[in-house]
């Protein structure tokens, strides 16, 4: 999977690492999410589920993908995401023992969904080797807003999906993913969204911790999209 960095340059690839049908619509929002905003700004997009991964499997790890590009896609029957700018884990218990950070490019952002603080999560951070890539890490406690942001298994095991894109809890994750990284503005994101309150408040209540070769700083600018590609 190298073509993409060689043809693709300018291309976002966005990784959501969930699990196979409890949180398989969730990821699928959040790629979706980014994908329907980024071409709303005129941007040429793609977003898939990875089904080399067995979604169909409950519990299992399982991917989620969005390109972005201000160019054509070249490389539009790349199954999977081999260079990642952007990664989401649904689940913040997938910090451990799943390799999201292979294959990642340099100044990634990895995005979680815990209520934990990002300093709280660093000693998981796998493979520790790759934490000069990493540019950002931010969390946002999606699971935390309640009955206004909820879990659905909608579009799972070949079932229909009837709740709008950016109805539950991958609408917060979006809007945080789309903060820390700067891949999309905010207006778009909201647009796309059938939740824009929990767009908003995955906006507004990210948590970035942001590195500098590996080690993180000790505070957090005042704007986290300064970390972004804008």
């Amino acid at each position: 999977m190298t073509l993409s960095v060689e043809i693709d340059s300018k291309m976002v690839e966005i990784t959501v690492w969930t699990r196979g049908v409890q949180l398989a619509k969730e990821a699928r929002d959040v790629a979706t999410l980014l994908a329907v905003a980024g071409s709303s700004e005129g941007k040429y997009t793609q977003s898939f589920d990875n089904y080399v991964d067995l979604p169909d499997r409950i519990g299992v790890a399982c991917k989620s993908y969005a390109r972005i590009s201000p160019e054509p896609i070249q490389t539009v029957y790349e199954y999977e995401n081999g260079h990642h700018d952007v990664i989401v884990l649904v689940e913040e218990t997938m910090i451990k023992g799943h390799p999201y950070l292979q294959d990642a490019k340099q100044d990634c952002v990895v995005v979680v969904n815990s209520a934990r603080d990002p300093e709280a999560l660093l000693k998981w951070f796998e493979p520790k080797e790759s934490l000069p890539l990493v540019k950002a890490l931010a969390c946002i406690d999606a699971n935390s807003f309640g009955a206004g942001v909820m879990l659905t298994f909608d579009g799972t095991e070949g079932a229909s999906d009837d709740t709008k894109i950016g109805a539950g809890v991958g609408a917060a994750v979006a809007g945080a993913a789309a903060k820390a990284s700067g891949c999309v503005t905010l207006e778009s994101l909201l647009a796309a969204a059938d939740n824009k309150k929990a767009v908003q408040q995955g906006w507004d209540q990210v948590k970035v911790l942001p590195f500098c070769d590996g080690k993180p700083f000790c505070e957090t600018p005042s704007d986290p999209q300064e970390l972004g590609w804008r």
